[in-house]
């Protein structure tokens, strides 16, 4: 079934615009709310770290006041029952307002030392509960023998240490050897944390951390504890609140509340330890621990049945400290969120609404208008399609795309008309193929990569002819080229001015690569001596062409652009390969090979050993050896082979004097071997080496590597 334009384009721009209000208004409502979502889990993970940081402000302290005081106490034992010792446990917690008391008791007789910091708001301590002194800040607490020998437990009141603002005294009735920190410490040589409980002289709840102390005998001489106070937490948790609503909580390893901060206060956590059942008030906080305790995943969202408000809570173990990993809890109301967000979608609706009527009308009174110029366009295409070209075609639109549109009709038609002299009607009905086009891709394949270089090739050309460079270059590139690929069909990458790089195994598979990459190496340096003979009335020539081979895994295929590609190989084995022929300049040689090449080639190559090296832009050493010759070419009239034999052995029983460290008689075989050798400088570098080291040896784990600095 066919429809007007007119309608069709009302009826589908209505259709679109409506549903494309309702999917953007429903995504920004979902991305803004997801987003929002996204911006509460930061600040819970955020409001997260920040406990963790400040818990462990205040518990690695507590841990390290512990085990210092256990330090020091095993150093000096009898320096604890002495005042002194009070004085260093003062200086100790002074300036940690988290901790009450650090104190010490005996094993041996219950005596016990304790300094305490005051807690703001405290008003009476001591034995009978009686009033605090004025500007009492500390109390030193103690457990000891009188003159008389009886012990008594004494309260010295200070306002500073040594500064006293009152005494007490009484009958002794405490024994820290019943203590649960203490039985608890004398059960593991790290520090103990007790449970939280009611301390006994504040009626606050607290924990004690607690370290024991040993005699030089391996008996116990007592415990070190500190207390810690479970309001330094809950001010930490009081802090990181979200929100008017948000509520913060605490659970111990057995999933019982230790703190809480909220609407109703944070002060339910004294009540919680004094009455005993650690179970929260707030019922917004208890359906959340229920439902994770259900499924404890990090974060979880719920509808409270009472107020039907979505609540985001996150609830996670925070890391272990001293054997403690209470599991944090914040929720937040979901409005605090995406309040402002729901307000603002109710809004941009209600406007959209009066827009999208709009709308309609406009788009129907334009549709008519549009269809009537479509349709004409849409009549001379059809002309097109069936190669009808007579006649002009010009109208004008006030619509830029339909005037486009009319105007790109014309001007195909008239270039059609002038295509139409050049080739037949038929021919372009038929200027349709279909093919694969080519995909830019490799593989991982291993290849033998070789580099040449022409020896001082810019320095000859400098006020040469571009013309006749470029003709006599090409002479040399071919005779190159052609010995590449007769010798296993290598496959020439590029040229990079008079350098090249071939390699062999690809694109068609060659299990004799490393032969073949050899014997290409040997007959192009064998072309070159040619021409240089038979180009003598050239300045170009004689040329002298260097080679550097290396055989390893590589990325081998297409690279480039959709619209240029060349096939070419990537990897550490190429950079290395050109590395190897520069260094042909330092060595004096014409043909390097790396070691993997050397192995895998065959033995009717003659090759020796040149040095083990780590070059520039490497890391790891390699050996190099130097291609000389091709024990199986027998046509090559310009090479004896029992010559390179002969000079070969020679060097070799050099080289074994010089791996045997006997720098002076290498020096000597270095030096004979020098007039008949035909790469001299080689052998000048290995004779300046024994000289050197005739004088200054080399340590013991000498490993032979020369870190090259220059390529």
């Amino acid at each position: 079934m066919k429809i007007r334009l007119q309608i069709g384009v009302t009826a589908a721009f209505t259709t679109i615009a409506v549903v494309m209000l309702g999917v953007t208004v429903a995504f920004l409502y979902e991305s803004n709310r997801n987003l929002a979502l996204q911006t509460a889990r930061a600040e819970m993970e955020n409001a997260r770290q920040k406990t963790v940081d400040g818990l462990i402000n205040v518990i690695v302290p507590v841990g390290q006041v512990v085990t210092t005081t256990a330090d020091m106490i095993n150093a000096f034992p009898d320096a604890i029952s002495e005042p002194t010792g009070g004085s260093v446990m003062a200086s100790q917690i002074k300036g940690l307002s988290q901790i009450y008391g650090l104190f010490f008791g005996f094993e041996e007789d219950g005596r016990f030392f304790q300094v305490v910091q005051i807690p703001d708001g405290l008003q009476t301590f001591g034995p009978n509960n009686s009033p605090i002194p004025e500007q009492s800040r500390i109390i030193y607490r103690t457990i000891d023998y009188a003159i008389s020998g009886s012990r008594l437990d004494t309260y010295l009141y200070q306002s500073d240490w040594g500064t006293f603002t009152g005494i007490e005294y009484t009958e002794v009735t405490y024994d820290p050897r019943t203590r649960t920190w203490y039985e608890g410490a004398k059960q593991k040589d790290d520090v103990f944390v007790s449970p939280f409980y009611i301390f006994n002289s504040t009626n606050k709840p607290g924990m004690t951390f607690a370290k024991r102390v040993m005699n030089p005998d391996g008996s116990l001489m007592g415990v070190v504890g500190v207390d810690l106070t479970l309001e330094s937490i809950t001010q930490i948790l009081g802090d990181i609140r979200i929100g008017e609503e948000g509520r913060v909580f605490m659970l111990d390893g057995e999933q019982r509340v230790l703190a809480y901060s909220g609407p109703n206060g944070s002060n339910d956590t004294e009540t919680l330890f004094k009455i005993g059942n650690r179970e929260i008030t707030d019922p917004i906080v208890s359906r959340a621990i229920a439902r994770w305790r259900n499924n404890p995943d990090t974060f979880i969202e719920f509808v409270d049945e009472t107020d039907g408000k979505k609540y985001l809570a996150s609830a996670a173990a925070i890391p272990e400290t001293y054997g403690l990993a209470p599991v944090l809890g914040l929720i937040v109301p979901e409005d605090e969120f995406v309040g402002d967000i729901k307000a603002t979608t109710r809004n941009v609706l209600q406007i959209a609404s009066g827009i999208l009527v709009f709308t309609i009308i406009l788009i129907a009174i334009i549709s008519r208008m549009l269809s009537r110029q479509i349709n004409a366009v849409a009549e001379e295409a059809e002309k097109i399609g069936q190669f009808d070209l007579g006649g002009d075609f010009d109208m004008k639109s006030h619509i830029y795309e339909v005037d486009a549109l009319s105007k790109a009709v014309a001007n195909m038609k008239l270039s059609l008309k002038s295509f139409g002299a050049y080739v037949p009607a038929d021919v372009v009905k038929s200027i349709m193929s279909d093919g694969k086009p080519v995909e830019i891709g490799g593989e991982s394949r291993e290849l033998s990569i070789m580099f040449t270089d022409i020896e001082g090739f810019t320095a000859k050309t400098e006020n040469y002819s571009p013309t006749d460079l470029a003709h006599e270059l090409s002479n040399y590139l071919a005779a190159m080229e052609h010995q590449i690929t007769i010798n296993g069909n290598g496959t020439i990458d590029k040229y990079i001015g008079d350098a090249i790089m071939a390699f062999w195994n690809a694109p068609t598979n060659d299990p004799d690569h490393v032969d073949h990459s050899c014997k290409a190496a040997l007959a192009c340096r064998l072309a070159g001596r040619r021409l240089n003979s038979i180009s003598k009335d050239s300045r170009l020539f004689p040329l002298y062409t260097r080679f550097g081979l290396h055989t390893d895994r590589v990325v081998v295929g297409n690279v480039g652009s959709e619209h240029r590609l060349q096939y070419t190989a990537l990897g550490e084995a190429v950079n290395l390969a050109s590395r190897i022929e520069g260094l042909n300049k330092i060595y004096g040689t014409r043909i390097l090979v790396t070691e993997a090449t050397a192995k895998r080639a065959s033995d009717n190559f003659l090759l020796r050993y040149v040095d083990r090296v780590v070059p520039v832009g490497t890391s790891s050493p390699i050996n190099i050896f130097e291609l000389i010759g091709d024990r199986d070419d027998t046509t090559n009239a310009l090479v004896n082979i029992a010559e390179q034999e002969a000079e070969v052995a020679a060097w070799d029983a050099c080289m074994d004097l010089y791996h045997d460290q006997k720098w002076a008689e290498a020096h000597d075989a270095f030096t004979a071997h020098l007039g008949a050798a035909t790469t001299p400088k080689l052998v000048e570098i290995y004779i300046k080496r024994c000289r050197e080291f005739v004088d200054h040896p080399p340590e013991k784990n000498w490993d032979e590597v020369n870190h090259l600095t220059r390529k």
